[in-house]
């Protein structure tokens, strides 16, 4: 019973599925389109985006800001992937990879798995670096396919072995990702934003019974998204006997099917 404890104890835990999770966001206001002048040039964008008073600030410290917040450099590290800025949505999006790449440094040793995930590992910094940006320009690109399909994605989340897998999010999706571990029953992870009640997940994982207004996405043990929903958590997956009360109806009663189940065993033992 140590064995279908521990299967139990796996489920209701939330997964950190969030690691398969990147997100960007557009506004909901019409964006600035760039007008020109083309091929773009950094200098070109920030006279675009960028208020023209603060870049024609004679003010020493005020330029040394403008420079660190927006600095040429970064611009041009797009412009040579070949990148086009078209609008100041864009602008926005890849100036904020940026800032993610800075944030990224910091946890990369201690959290390495949470890039490795996407293909990025850690041969050198340089490596590193231009590993990340292609992968945040690629989100960042899928995000804005997304969008053109349906105006009310407002972010995308991404699921699958190589976090390639695109999950368009609009601002009234309501969604969950269950995880199918293989002899470990099932696991209820937590992404989007939303979040079952416990009758909700115990329903949905004992009982097959699908919460009405939510989208669940079931994965495999390697984040691939299932095709098909799978069956509810069995009898013979927590290796309980035939003759145990099932499909139980709530936690209560799983607790006292587990309970009788173990004081039996325990009988059979001290004979």
């Amino acid at each position: 019973m140590q064995r279908n404890m521990n299967i139990l104890l796996t489920i209701g835990v939330t997964l950190c599925l969030c690691m398969v999770v990147s997100c960007f966001m557009i506004t909901e206001e019409p964006p600035v389109k760039y007008e020109g002048p083309h091929p773009q040039t950094p200098e070109a964008i920030l006279e675009a985006f960028v208020d023209k008073r603060l870049i024609n600030n004679p003010n020493p410290e005020q330029q040394q800001k403008l420079n660190e917040r927006y600095p040429t450099e970064w611009l041009e590290i797009l412009l040579d992937k070949g990148i086009v800025i078209e609008d100041s949505d864009d602008f926005s999006g890849y100036m904020s990879i940026r800032n993610s790449l800075r944030h990224s440094l910091n946890f990369w040793k201690s959290k390495p798995e949470r890039w490795r995930l996407y293909g990025v590992q850690y041969n050198d910094r340089e490596t590193y670096e231009d590993a990340f940006i292609d992968r945040r320009i690629w989100e960042y690109q899928q995000l804005k396919a997304a969008k053109r399909k349906n105006r009310n994605v407002v972010r995308v989340d991404f699921l699958g072995a190589d976090g390639k897998t695109v999950i368009p999010i609009t601002n009234s999706s309501k969604y969950e990702t269950v995880k199918i571990t293989k002899h470990k029953g099932m696991g209820v992870g937590m992404a989007g934003g939303g979040k079952l009640s416990e009758k909700q997940r115990f329903d949905l994982l004992f009982r097959g019974k699908h919460p009405w207004g939510w989208k669940i996405i079931y994965v495999d043990e390697a984040n691939n998204v299932l095709p098909e929903r799978p069956d509810p958590i069995s009898r013979e997956d927590l290796r309980l006997p035939a003759d145990v009360p099932w499909p139980p109806k709530n936690q209560e009663h799983l607790d006292q099917i587990i309970e009788e189940v173990t004081r039996r065993e325990k009988l059979k033992e001290n004979r």
